[in-house]
């Protein structure tokens, strides 16, 4: 009897670095047909098994062709709340029992973005996303899975786990006034993360490994600045969620090299920041940011910096809490005007010094009425005609 390819979801997705694990299943059998729908859309939202709609596969088997045994096959859901996926056309195991091997991923390479390619190596029996590229718009990015297993007609009657993982990193920017300091008001009106390495080659074998990301950005310098501008402004005194509609952005791993603010104010050698769209009022109303010149030409907000030293690994959430108690960063190195200045530049005091009183003495003449300033005994004339 033949035995049909199926792929079925028994818990959720194993998401690395996440609280719950969420596990696909291959399952073997005649006894299920699925219809498709149309592919899911994971703009920077975290996949799950809830929003999974479909993922792909291209698979190998052990013959002496080098070709893939099917590749870039849609599988989806047979329906809502379904644990079942399966391609549209059936495939089946060999009947001698030899291994077929997966890579599964979603969502497609089209999907991921403009210059994204899937190329397929027939020799070694691997499979590279070549020259992924994240959406220069945080929105718009998207949650790239993957994962590879094995699996064959003897040892996989009931299952083969097919565990999926994140293969980009999420992160997240939140804004806090710890210990705040009520003599400013902050409104957010957008967000950036720039100077990330915006392109990448994903090995997807190297990945399966867990010893590597799978990532190689040896071939590309080209660097980023993902934006966000939200519809509405946000007050940081409300507790500004600033990613809370989109999640996080979803950019590739990576080594980052902060911008040097105080030798590289123009920021020439792009090193790595991140920025709010700010507009600062003090509580009675006074605009401190934007500066004079651009509020003079029309600027309603303006960009404020920080710069950022770290290391984004695959299948982590970084979440970055602006904090500002005592500061407002830097002006951003793309403004035309200021940039790497601070903005809030040296707190307000004074040091005081309090002159003696200078006395003054009067006479009032209750007869004529006359108020007079009395000399002092060192100016009084000697009526006398004495010095």
């Amino acid at each position: 009897m033949k035995q049909k390819l199926f792929l079925a979801a028994m818990a959720a997705i194993a998401m690395t670095s996440c609280s719950n694990d969420e596990t696909l299943e291959i399952n073997t059998g005649t006894e299920r047909a699925i219809d498709f729908r149309t592919a899911m859309a994971t703009r920077a939202i975290e996949t799950t098994i809830s929003n999974l709609d479909s993922f792909y596969v291209t698979a190998f088997n052990e013959n002496i062709i080098n070709a893939p045994y099917f590749k870039d096959l849609k599988f989806k859901k047979r329906e809502e709340n379904s644990t079942i996926f399966v391609s549209e056309d059936k495939y089946y195991y060999p009947g001698d029992g030899t291994n077929l091997t997966f890579y599964a991923y979603a969502p497609s390479a089209e999907e991921l973005g403009s210059g994204s390619n899937l190329e397929i190596d027939n020799t070694i029996k691997n499979l590279t996303l070549k020259g992924f590229s994240p959406a220069d718009s945080i929105p718009d990015q998207v949650d790239f899975i993957a994962t590879k297993t094995t699996g064959n007609n003897k040892n996989n009657v009931d299952s083969v786990p097919l565990v999926f993982k994140h293969c980009l990193s999420q992160i997240e920017i939140k804004a806090i006034q710890q210990n705040p300091n009520n003599s400013y008001s902050f409104e957010i009106k957008g967000v950036r993360i720039a100077q990330a390495i915006s392109k990448g080659d994903f090995d997807f074998t190297a990945f399966a490994s867990e010893s590597e990301s799978g990532w190689n950005l040896s071939a590309y310098t080209d660097k980023q600045i993902y934006t966000y501008e939200f519809d509405e402004p946000k007050d940081m005194a409300q507790g500004a969620s600033l990613m809370d509609k989109c999640g996080g952005a979803m950019l590739i791993p990576q080594q980052l090299t902060a911008w040097d603010v105080v030798n590289d104010k123009d920021n020439t050698s792009k090193g790595a920041y991140i920025s709010l769209l700010l507009k600062i009022t003090t509580k009675d109303g006074a605009l401190v940011y934007p500066f004079k010149k651009d509020a003079e030409a029309g600027k309603t907000h303006a960009w404020a910096a920080i710069p950022v030293n770290a290391t984004w690994e695959a299948g982590k959430k970084y979440v970055y809490r602006l904090n500002f108690a005592s500061g407002a960063g830097y002006v951003d190195p793309e403004e035309k005007n200021y940039p790497g200045k601070p903005i809030l530049d040296g707190e307000v005091k004074f040091d005081v010094e309090v002159t003696d009183w200078e006395s003054h003495d009067y006479t009032g003449n209750m007869e004529n009425g006359e108020i007079t300033e009395d000399l002092d005994e060192t100016d009084t004339e000697d009526p006398w005609g004495g010095e």
